[in-house]
């Protein structure tokens, strides 16, 4: 999270690790009509209901958050708000709550700097408690886990949500039971890994569960489909705990790391963060966190989506999350499991929403490619392009449609015949 240097690989002793005590998640069933299976969001749409001073548990809300902001004065919460952040993830010991409450906005406090504060034990806007920023690197499964249990008992017990994000013990350093501990602990988790800006990533390395275990080229790490893959990662080791818990993502917006350009540090582009966001939805995450940090480069600042260095990427961070916010209602909706099939250059998820179809498709690759998206059991329609000013025709229950690149996503709302009856 804040460019900890790599550690090595820690073989753990197998320790018990007493995951927090989480209400029963009554799902709606999942159900199948014709081909298409209507999967609900992990832990449903009213998950956060369950939790004192919850999140908002409606349609119209995705926590759209940023890591470890100051807000002492109301031009820093503008600011913000202005970038249609929602939530703050870590706040600074000198921010204003009551400023905080009175803006609408929402809170994630570290437990290590507020869980005594009476004013956050107090506040409204304090939603949950984020636990340990990357125990699982720093401590490895064994310490890892009898410290994240400790801390938890620290935690002030009111019933508020417990969250906690991990790195790369979790992502590539444990095994799958190691890794599935840690992510089933909490009530929401995360992971950052920043496959644009990470130096260690940019030299060929193999990871368990991507590209075949076979190791990466610098063009494959560098690719705005890994974060979606990431989330991937995620969701599968929390089902091994069996309980579908919502899962977030980070994205960097700023350069992240330490190193300098010629030890191989980067910032990353405008476009690769609108990517990377869109991909980690795709793949199923319920929440982004922006890291707001960068610790080298030309312009190093604690808050880069305020400051002018950083203007361009500021720009795509609030159109993206003004499309995420207007969109809510139908992320948040069933996914349409089946109803759309493409090519292989990209990547889609398909919502049914107001007994419409929406398609989200994210290129997989860094190259040009102009894929053909299948729909079943559809005949003949439009399939319009969300926020492009533009429709492409449906034929035989197809289409197709140019990529540009690795950054270029599309989302199509689908209107024509459907052969079968509507779910």
């Amino acid at each position: 999270m804040i460019g900890l240097p790599r550690l090595s690989a820690i073989r753990p002793l197998t320790v018990v690790l007493t995951a927090l005590p989480v209400a029963t998640l009554l799902l709606s069933p999942d159900a199948c009509f014709g081909s298409v299976h209507l999967r609900q969001v992990d832990g449903g749409t009213d998950y956060y209901s369950q939790f004192s001073n919850s999140l908002p548990s409606v349609p119209a809300y995705f926590p759209i958050g940023v890591w470890f902001q100051r807000a002492v004065s109301q031009n820093d919460i503008d600011q913000d708000k202005d970038a249609s952040i929602n939530l703050y993830v870590v706040l600074s010991t000198d921010s204003n709550l009551a400023l905080v409450e009175r803006n609408g906005m929402h809170a994630i406090l570290q437990q290590s700097d507020w869980g005594k504060n009476p004013i956050a034990i107090n506040s409204p806007a304090v939603v949950g408690w984020e636990l340990s920023d990357e125990i699982d690197m720093r401590e490895g499964a064994e310490r890892g886990y009898s410290a994240l249990s400790s801390i938890a008992a620290q935690t002030p017990n009111d019933g508020r949500m417990r969250y906690n994000n991990y790195g790369k013990g979790v992502m590539f350093w444990e095994t799958d039971p190691e890794a599935a501990r840690f992510v089933n602990f909490q009530h929401v988790a995360s992971s950052d890994v920043y496959w644009f800006t990470d130096p260690h990533l940019a030299t060929s390395q193999s990871v368990p569960w991507l590209n075949n275990a076979a190791s990466l080229t610098a063009t494959q790490v560098r690719r705005a489909a890994n974060y979606g893959y990431t989330v991937d990662r995620m969701r599968a080791l929390n089902e091994m705990g069996g309980l579908r818990r919502p899962i977030w993502n980070f994205i960097e917006v700023g350069w992240p790391y330490t190193e300098t350009a010629k030890q191989g540090g980067r910032a990353i582009a405008p476009a690769q963060v609108r990517a990377a966001v869109w991909h980690s939805i795709i793949a199923g995450a319920r929440g982004i966190i922006y890291f707001n940090h960068s610790f080298s480069g030309p312009h190093p600042s604690q808050h880069a989506l305020r400051d002018p260095p950083y203007a361009a990427v500021r720009t795509i961070v609030r159109s993206t999350n003004q499309l995420i916010t207007q969109l809510a209602p139908v992320l948040n909706a069933p996914f349409a499991d089946g109803f759309a099939t493409a090519d292989a250059s990209i990547r889609t998820m398909t919502k049914f929403h107001q007994d419409t179809y929406f398609i989200f498709a994210g290129s997989k690759q860094n190259s040009a490619s102009t894929p053909t998206i299948s729909l079943t059991s559809f005949g003949s329609g439009t399939a319009t392009v969300i926020g492009e000013n533009r429709t492409i025709p449906i034929a035989h229950g197809r289409f197709s449609d140019s990529f540009e690149d690795g950054n270029a996503i599309h989302i199509y709302r689908i209107d024509g015949d459907r052969m079968e009856e509507r779910p």
